[in-house]
């Protein structure tokens, strides 16, 4: 049975680009794009740094991440959204928030008087 290998998602060249060790082994055309994504990170105007980094320093991508599926020019997979929409009331929200254990989400919350509308994407 055969394994498929799984592919280089922006979320992981992100956590690539935030360690210093391969920051330093990134080629020197990179510099200015790793100095615009160092002052803003969380930025998402970085989906083309990502791209660059993607194509330009494709050998030491896969060397951070060894056994990972090589990305293909110009295509950066982004992570899946899993959207998830909780109705409830105010004072019900918070077990229900609890109920969705650990994990990295973008929330958004809407309120009309006691009743709450949270919609949330889970991104890992």
């Amino acid at each position: 049975m055969s394994q498929q290998r799984k592919s280089l998602s922006v979320h992981e060249i992100k956590q690539a680009l935030l360690d210093d060790r391969f920051r330093k082994q990134l080629p020197v055309s990179l510099n200015d794009d790793i100095v615009k994504f160092l002052q803003n990170p969380g930025c998402s105007c970085n989906g083309s740094i990502y791209r660059r980094v993607a194509q330009e320093a494709r050998e030491q991508l896969l060397a951070y991440y060894p056994g990972r599926e090589p990305l293909q020019e110009d295509k950066v997979v982004p992570p899946p959204n899993r959207w998830r929409v909780i109705n409830c009331t105010i004072q019900e929200l918070e077990r229900q928030l609890q109920a969705l254990g650990p994990g990295r989400r973008q929330v958004s919350v809407a309120r009309y008087q006691d009743q709450v509308t949270v919609v949330i994407n889970d991104l890992d």
